[in-house]
Formats: C-alpha cells, structure tokens, sequence
C-alpha cells in the first residue's frame, strides 16, 4: 500500500485511504498549564507501561486505554467551556466552519464521515485524503479562521490553536464507536437531548444507519 510521510511534532505515516479522528480548538481555548499537565501524566503513564509489559498485544492494549483516557479527559475540559473564547456558537461561525468541511468534500479533497462543532472545538471524522493531513488541516483552518475572522472583526490574531489532535481508526468496530462519541458530544455536554438536534452536527448518509434515528 502506498503511504505518505508527514509531520507533527513527531512523525507518522499516512496510509493512503486511512481514516482519521480529528479534534481541533480554538486559540486560547484551554489554560496551556493545564494540557501541559495531562499530556505529562499521559507520557509518564506511558513509560511506565512500556517498562511494566513485555507482550506485545497487551502492550498495545494499554496504550490504546490510556490514549484514550487522556483524550477523554483533554475533551471534557474542551466541552466544559469554561476558559478562552466560544465562537463557535455563533451561527454564522457554524455554517463558514460547514461549508468548508462539505467543500472539501465535495471536491474530492477528503470523504466525510461526520463533524461536531462544539462552542470552542471541532471534532471529524473523514478518509481518502489526498494530501497530507497537516497540509490539509493547515488548509481547511486558514481558510475557515481568515473567514471568522473577518466576521468577528478581528485582524492579525490567530483564530485555531496551531495543533490539533488526530489518530488513525483502525477498524469497523473503533470507527463505529468514534462517529457515536463525536456526534454524541453535545448530548454529553448537555447541550442537547439528541445528537441529531445539534446545529453542529453532520453526519454522511451513506452512515447513518451507524447511529441511533431520533425518537
């Protein structure tokens, strides 16, 4: 299979039809002290079961968890709003955030698979991305932050955090259950009775037999 190499912090390889879990913020939307601090826990977490555990499943398994586990505690802050800017309530905000990801769609640039836009961040899912995922991200949040910009009367100031949080869904079952925690986040929050009320929402036809029908 063909991969691309791409860059963060660290590098990773990118399958070329892999799907990806995306969570982007807002600039300043959490205390940076505060991420700091999870992201700490999470790596000395890490080392520790990477000293403890020797067979290979099991160690996969483990970090899988505490991934996770860092990624919920990290979301439910984000949820919280409760720091920094939410201008992503706005409906205006919403819809250039929208269009930008049915665009790209679209126009072949990625799939879709669903989004939520929660007040202060965004979570994705979408597959077949034809160029590197920072070079994608950085793309779609240029666009969309000069645009909320202007809307907010804002000039000169970042609009995105710069980094965003990704990971690879491997498989049917994880990616199944990464569409019902996206969409579900504004149930979560209390925002909502129903993630198909949020105005935030999307979910691609061709999946919605993956979630609950509203009632």
């Amino acid at each position: 299979m063909h991969k691309e190499f791409y860059h963060r912090k660290l590098p990773h390889w990118q399958p070329k039809n892999a799907v990806f879990d995306v969570n982007f913020r807002l600039e300043g939307s959490l205390p940076k002290a505060k991420w700091i601090e999870l992201k700490e826990k999470r790596d000395k977490k890490i080392i520790e079961l990477k000293k403890s555990i020797t067979d290979e499943n099991e160690i996969k398994l483990a970090l899988q968890k505490e991934h996770d586990l860092y990624y919920g505690k990290f979301d439910t802050l984000l949820d919280k709003g409760d720091f920094g800017p939410t201008w992503l309530k706005q409906p205006e905000i919403i819809e250039v955030v929208s269009e930008a990801f049915h665009y790209r769609h679209a126009q072949g640039i990625f799939k879709l698979v669903c989004f939520s836009i929660m007040s202060n961040h965004v979570h994705a899912i979408f597959y077949k991305v034809q160029e590197s995922l920072d070079h994608t991200m950085q793309s779609f949040k240029r666009h969309t932050g000069k645009q909320a910009n202007l809307i907010l009367g804002r000039t000169g100031q970042p609009f995105w955090q710069p980094e965003g949080y990704d990971h690879k869904i491997r498989n049917r079952k994880s990616l199944q259950r990464r569409i019902s925690h996206n969409l579900n986040n504004p149930v979560t929050a209390g925002l909502c009775n129903h993630w198909s009320l949020w105005s935030g929402n999307y979910l691609n036809p061709e999946f919605q037999d993956w979630m609950p029908k509203s009632t």
